[in-house]
């Protein structure tokens, strides 16, 4: 039963992982290319970034309440970066200039990248916690995509469609 629970899991986050490389990558062209929509279609990319850190953080949460990981020293920094982020960005739904504390996400992508340096064997591995060590790897789907490598996509997925939303919007209002 646990086993189909982490099969489960693995599986969904690991295809929500691929689909925002996916959407990052044409928002990121979009933001290259000076591309720009209407206020209606701007406003997706703020939905789209608060959906993305409210899905982040609901899923750190079933990957340890749910699953039974054990979240490392690092895990639970990024954790400190992605919950307020979640939350600022859905109380920017209704108070719109509030996004902007968002881009706290680009922090929280370099905790990451650090987690993935440390996950594979960089600074000796090292220790987060007691029995938890940082070099732990509780996922691997398709031999590099790891719990820290989703919350890398995530702060990056974040951070890009803020900075897009932040362009467009400011293009719209000239």
């Amino acid at each position: 039963m646990v086993m189909d629970k982490i099969i489960f899991f693995n599986t969904l986050f690991g295809f929500f992982t691929v689909t925002a490389w996916i959407i990052s990558t044409g928002i990121l062209y979009l933001y290259i290319t000076k591309k720009t929509f209407n206020k209606f279609i701007t406003d997706q990319f703020l939905y789209f970034a608060t959906s993305v850190a409210t899905f982040s953080a609901v899923g750190s949460i079933i990957y340890s309440e749910v699953v039974g990981f054990i979240p490392c020293k690092f895990c639970w920094y990024q954790r400190y970066l992605m919950y307020p982020i979640a939350l600022i960005l859905i109380l920017s739904l209704f108070k719109k200039d509030l996004y902007k504390f968002g881009f706290i996400s680009l922090g929280g992508l370099f905790v990451s990248l650090y987690h993935i340096y440390l996950q594979n064997g960089g600074g000796g591995g090292g220790s987060c916690a007691v029995d938890i060590p940082c070099n732990l790897k509780y996922v691997d789907i398709f031999g590099f995509i790891s719990i820290p490598v989703m919350g890398a996509t995530g702060f990056l997925t974040i951070f890009i469609s803020l900075l897009y939303y932040d362009y467009a919007r400011r293009q719209n209002i000239e």
